[in-house]
């Protein structure tokens, strides 16, 4: 990006984030401790995590100790299923003890609405410390989970672009040194922590030397690698002797499909191979321990029932109930429907939401081609029996009729009414979620089971990207948009591809056809003033990103991007006001807050830049820009050696960065070295993109040109 803060010599970028971008462990038995006033809470999700790929649920190809011996000490739960087989919207559900249908968060990228009370602020108002440890971007705080939390630990990186198919993440091991660092510094109070680990959610890529022993099933090694995290996490707990006083409850947030039903991964249907997930309570308060209770529950259920051990009643809209008494008698309570939902590919492909029921050995699915299952005979879900039971699914219908319903209240449709934009909220309007006419039947929308085919094409596509064969990207996409012209999602990645390609006009080009056909997501609406905004058509992009806030309040990329074209256009403190909007809304979102530090730094406040450039870094360590920003004001402040310090670390992180090169080059010059400044000057010109950098690249070569005959008029002498 070009350098447009033009402090004098030095450059510094308003940056908008598009391209960025073990056995056992010796862990012991479960020592029973001294009782204590309260009981801490440790909750453990693991992302993407079947069930039947668990030694203790039968899996006999995997190695999973650590997990295996918390569910032979303490009771484990044969029949457990996610409500939504998608990672933020699950989480919501374990942490408030609610359906989807009531805390709104239907995909990922929606917010928690700040109406539904969440586990860790019940917790916290009763004197628990709490804290959150999380793998990934789908959890970060801007999402709302963060309510209720002390310490809630999302730092990962900062390619926070909700679009992108590879998420930013961390490893097991990663987020385990945080919760280490804080089990320790808090083990004397009373604690509520959730741990979340990533690593099985595609790509597949476990580490030595999980990827040999699991050459082929890579999934199955990321299991067995995050198995092995756990351990490590265990036996610290156990060093601590924090464990004898703790309740641990470990579950997922959904499975994945592996082919089954022609589903690659996770997010379109709702068939248990994406559903069904490991549920283990373990501690020194599980009595009996070693049970399995083969009853049906759901993760609504969790909540309860952590606040039923710590003897608290349920929140006022859990729609959970708690299983203490399923795991201390043998007796059965009885048995309650599962609801069930996949409607995201309603929001961003425009096809039919599926929404179903669990009852005892069956399962319906209300879509425009209906489906039951007996799973007591088909338990892999193969064969739709629905003309045979015209009664089960007539009965079936109407009791998920009736569930939706009641679990629907008001304050839920207005927080969902609040959350999101108008085409959004026609599509909710259609299942009946929001009180008005819907806007068109889902039975008018294609039926998922028919666009399977179509799905694997579009990820077919995103790999291709992802994997630099950028051309054979392009011609996929172009098949999914002839295919299906209103597939939202697929117009974003489509013109995220040619952006890579360098066809930025294009790209420009195929999300104003998309607008102009009224996809307008907020995500595609962004996307598109981003664009422009790298086109130079700053006047349309401030209008375009100003509808996209519009659109949703929440969005906090938008606000960055908007920042930006509002400095481009040299209004740095609508910038500023921007900038700061973002970080309000996601306060460790890293790089919006190095652009409010170019805001500074353009207002010459050197302090307050320097200040706002070391939060960007605290939060991401990595962040080059940043370390170059602060570069820059440091210098203004007559700080010259720590300048070049920063400056030398930028490059570290980024050695093909053109403003940190120039910068530094500079500085050497500065300093009369001139051999080390002749080096970053033709790596900036190696680098450097002609049509952001001509006019710098034109004085760097007269530079090159008088010191290379300086240099060789010492060395001749």
């Amino acid at each position: 990006m070009p350098s447009f803060l033009r402090p004098g010599i030095f450059r510094v970028v308003v940056a908008a984030g598009l391209l960025l971008a073990l056995g056992e462990s010796g862990w012991a038995n479960p020592r029973i401790a001294a009782p204590r006033e309260k009981t801490n809470i440790l909750l453990i999700t693991v992302d993407t995590l079947r069930a039947d790929h668990l030694g203790v649920y039968g899996y006999s190809r995997i190695r999973t100790p650590n997990i295996d011996r918390l569910g032979k000490s303490g009771v484990l739960f044969s029949r457990a299923f996610s409500h939504v087989p998608l990672t933020l919207p699950s989480h919501c559900s374990i942490l408030t003890g609610t359906l989807p249908l009531l805390h709104g968060v239907r995909d990922n990228g929606y917010r928690l609405p700040n109406t539904v009370p969440t586990l860790a602020e019940i917790l916290k108002a009763e004197g628990y410390r709490t804290a959150a440890f999380v793998g990934a971007f789908p959890l970060d705080s801007r999402f709302g989970l963060s309510r209720g939390f002390d310490t809630y630990d999302d730092l990962y990186g900062s390619r926070n672009v909700i679009r992108d198919l590879s998420f930013v993440e961390r490893k097991a091991d990663d987020v385990n040194k945080k919760a280490f660092a804080w089990l320790e510094a808090n083990q004397r109070d009373a604690f509520f922590v959730w741990i979340h680990y990533f690593d099985p959610h595609a790509p597949y890529e476990p580490p030595e030397p999980f990827n040999q022993e699991y050459r082929g099933r890579e999934y199955d090694g990321e299991i067995a690698y995050t198995d092995a995290a756990i351990g490590r996490l265990l036996g610290e707990m156990e060093k601590l002797d924090l464990l004898g006083r703790t309740l641990v409850v470990l579950t997922a947030d959904h499975g994945e499909s592996l082919g089954e039903h022609k589903e690659a991964t996770h997010g379109i249907f709702v068939y248990d191979a994406t559903l069904h997930v490991p549920l283990v309570f373990s501690g020194s308060k599980i009595s009996p321990p070693g049970r399995t209770v083969q009853a049906q529950v759901g993760l609504i259920d969790i909540a309860p029932t952590v606040l039923d051990f710590v003897e608290k009643p349920p929140g006022r809209l859990m729609q959970g109930r708690s299983l203490v008494r399923l795991m201390r008698r043998d007796e059965a309570l009885s048995e309650t429907p599962c609801y069930v939902e996949s409607v995201a590919a309603m929001l961003d492909r425009n096809w039919a939401p599926l929404q179903g029921l669990r009852m005892g050995d069956w399962k319906f699915i209300e879509a425009p081609d209906p489906e039951l299952y007996d799973l007591e005979t088909d338990p892999s879900e193969s064969q739709n029996v629905i003309a045979k039971f015209p009664e089960r699914r007539d009965r079936m219908k109407e009791a998920l009729r009736a569930l939706i319903r009641k679990e629907s209240p008001p304050a839920s449709a207005a927080a969902a009414q609040d959350a999101r934009d108008e085409e959004t909220r026609k599509k909710l309007m259609s299942l009946g979620y929001l009180a008005g006419k819907a806007s068109g039947s889902p039975k008018e929308r294609p039926d998922p089971k028919t666009m399977i085919d179509m799905d694997n094409l579009f990820n077919d596509a995103i790999i291709a990207s992802e994997t630099g064969d950028l051309e054979r990207a392009e011609r996929l996409y172009r098949d999914v948009l002839a295919r299906q012209p209103d597939f939202i999602v697929g117009y974003e990645y489509a013109a995220y591809n040619l952006y890579k390609m360098g066809q930025l006009k294009a790209a420009v080009s195929l999300l104003k056809k998309a607008a102009s056909a009224n996809l307008t997501t907020v995500s595609l609406v962004s996307r598109l003033g981003l664009y422009e905004q790298e086109a130079g058509s700053l006047d349309e992009s401030v209008r375009t990103l100003e509808k996209a806030v519009g659109l949703d309040a929440n969005y906090a990329e938008a606000y960055n991007y908007l920042g930006v074209s509002y400095f481009k256009s040299g209004r740095v403190k609508d910038a500023s006001a921007a900038f700061q909007k973002a970080i309000a809304l996601d306060p460790d979102y890293s790089m919006a807050t190095n652009n409010l530090g170019n805001c500074w730094l353009a207002l010459e406040d050197y302090d307050a830049a320097a200040r706002t450039y070391e939060k960007a870094i605290s939060a991401d360590p990595g962040l080059a820009s940043a370390q170059n920003g602060l570069g820059a004001a440091l210098y203004r402040k007559g700080q010259i050696a720590d300048a070049v310090a920063r400056w030398e670390t930028s490059l570290e992180l980024d050695p093909k960065q053109p403003d940190t090169l120039y910068n530094l080059g500079r500085a050497y010059l500065r300093l009369n070295l001139k051999k080390e400044a002749l080096k970053l000057f033709e790596a900036f010109l190696a680098v450097a993109p002609p049509q952001k950098y001509q006019k710098d690249i034109d004085e760097v070569r007269g530079v090159i040109e008088r010191l290379k005959k300086e240099i060789g008029e010492k060395g001749s002498r």
